[in-house]
């Protein structure tokens, strides 16, 4: 028997049991309990850390796939989930309070955090309120021409300018990959959210593992933790001789 297969394939189920049934905030937390006493807040570090966990469990390459919106055809890519990761953590400069002067407009703010995200999606139904509960939050000082203003009245181009200063601030707070279509040559952004990309990967593999057990457990009579204990290979001739594989 095999401890390091047995200790592996046993912290997966059990990251795979402490995170179903979640919501994707606490799910994500969940996930990351595994890397981090308290996960992080900063949106840059949690998609780090959800990349490095990928990392750790699956491997440091990840395949991807996303289909072109203009004519559906599959697109195929790999990431280097390291070099990704290292690259999306935020410079010690988003972490202080932050200052934009445009068109008059003197706006003091702070970075959103994965507790703003949580606030603002529970008080609102649509973007538009999205938005402004971030910006109820997150903006500490709206002045022009002298007075103080809610960061409601900010003119859509400020606002605008604020969200695109916010976005080079910490170009870790979302993922996302430019993608040409091999068959019709369209180009297009491509989002990943970094925790579903996982957390989808991670209940396959528990999923399988789980029949695995099954199975061997119906043919043999093994208990679970005698079937993990079976490196990869082992189990699948297993599998193979009882027709499961």
């Amino acid at each position: 028997m095999n401890a390091s297969t047995t200790s592996a394939a046993d912290e997966l189920l059990a990251l795979w049991e402490r995170a179903a049934g979640t919501a994707s905030f606490d799910r994500d937390d969940a996930l990351l309990s595994s890397l981090h006493d308290k996960p992080p807040l900063s949106l840059g570090s949690r998609n780090a850390a959800l990349l490095t966990l990928r990392s750790r469990l699956f491997g440091q390459a990840q395949l991807l796939r996303c289909d072109c919106p203009h004519c559906g055809a599959v697109s195929e890519f790999s990431v280097d989930c390291d070099a990704l990761s290292h690259s999306l953590l935020p410079t010690a400069d988003a972490e202080r309070p932050q200052r934009l002067e445009a068109e008059g407009w003197c706006v003091e703010f702070r970075l959103p955090n994965v507790a703003d995200l949580r606030a603002a999606s529970s008080r609102s139904a649509d973007e538009a309120g999205f938005v402004q509960s971030l910006l109820h939050r997150c903006v500490s000082r709206c002045e022009h021409e002298g007075g103080i203003h809610p960061a409601h009245e900010l003119p859509p181009s400020v606002a605008l300018a604020l969200s695109q200063r916010m976005e080079a601030l910490e170009p870790g707070a979302s993922v996302s990959f430019e993608l040409t279509c091999p068959e019709c040559q369209q180009v297009w952004t491509a989002p990943m959210d970094p925790g579903a990309v996982l957390w989808s990967e991670l209940q396959t593999r528990a999923e399988r593992l789980l029949l695995d057990v099954d199975a061997l457990a119906r043919a043999y009579g093994w208990s679970e933790s005698q079937v993990l204990a079976l490196s990869p290979t082992r189990r699948a001739a297993y599998l193979q001789l009882v027709g499961a594989g």
